[in-house]
């Protein structure tokens, strides 16, 4: 889905097979947030693989994915007039829900011994990053109006309404919900946050360069780098300052 997002997002606009056009307009503000939500699944994915799930640590992460999948589901559908058509959201929405039924019912790890070296991952700056992530998710399903509007020093990240951008901007934000839950629901150590916190070193440089770039090279005070500061200082957490020791090796396969 990344390299779809990445190096294909013409696809998205595109009748493919049975599956009809997940969008109809081409235009910057879609193409600013289909690299923004490429980043971020690109993070999700990297602390998908890199983590190693047990029955505690992906019970947040798994509920933020149902709902995410959930409301993607319901949102298309309602798009739609209530008629069901094929579409790539559908796709998202199932991959995302197959993952998170995987890290919260069914990981691949034991539950790793408590040593007093574990420390409560609650509290740290994981936690703070991933309340700002779900305070940007609330506001991009409940209000999506403010990535419209100027408001202090920022400028309008979009200019002009879509349904397309619409369903992106409600997408987009359930995505940041689901990756605050996994930042915050993790016990990060110097090897769990690697793929993750490399992942999100991509996220946040690619989405401020490209939103630098759609300002034609001019710095211009957007959401989006707010958003990808947030994501850079989650991402330098979980990379190198994480909050636990190494865990001894399982004897168990690894997720």
């Amino acid at each position: 889905v990344v390299v779809q997002w990445f190096a294909f997002p013409a696809t998205l606009f595109q009748d493919l097979g049975p599956l009809k056009a997940q969008f109809s307009v081409k235009n910057a503000d879609m193409d600013a947030i289909i690299k923004f939500g490429g980043g971020l699944l690109l993070m999700m994915g990297m602390t998908f693989s890199g983590v190693s799930w047990n029955p505690i640590n992906g019970k947040m992460g798994g509920f933020g994915g149902f709902l995410v999948a959930g409301h993607t589901v319901y949102s298309t559908f309602k798009a739609d007039s209530d008629v069901f058509v094929p579409r790539l959201f559908y796709i998202y929405a199932a991959v995302i829900f197959f993952g998170a039924l995987h890290i919260f019912a069914f990981p691949s790890n034991p539950l790793p011994p408590k040593t007093p070296e574990t420390k409560n991952n609650h509290g740290n700056v994981g936690d703070a990053v991933a309340l700002c992530l779900i305070i940007a998710a609330a506001f991009c399903t409940f209000y999506p109006d403010h990535l419209f509007e100027d408001f202090g020093p920022f400028k309008a990240q979009f200019s002009t309404k879509s349904a397309d951008l619409s369903a992106m901007i409600k997408f987009i934000g359930g995505l940041m919900l689901m990756l605050g839950l996994m930042i915050s629901g993790v016990k990060w150590n110097p090897i769990n946050g690697k793929m993750a916190g490399f992942g999100g070193f991509i996220a946040a440089g690619y989405t401020a360069y490209s939103t630098f770039q759609a300002d034609s090279s001019a710095f211009v005070p957007r959401l989006f780098y707010v958003y990808a500061m947030v994501i850079f200082v989650g991402a330098l957490h979980v990379f190198a300052f994480p909050s636990n020791p190494k865990l001894p090796k399982p004897d168990s396969k690894k997720a």
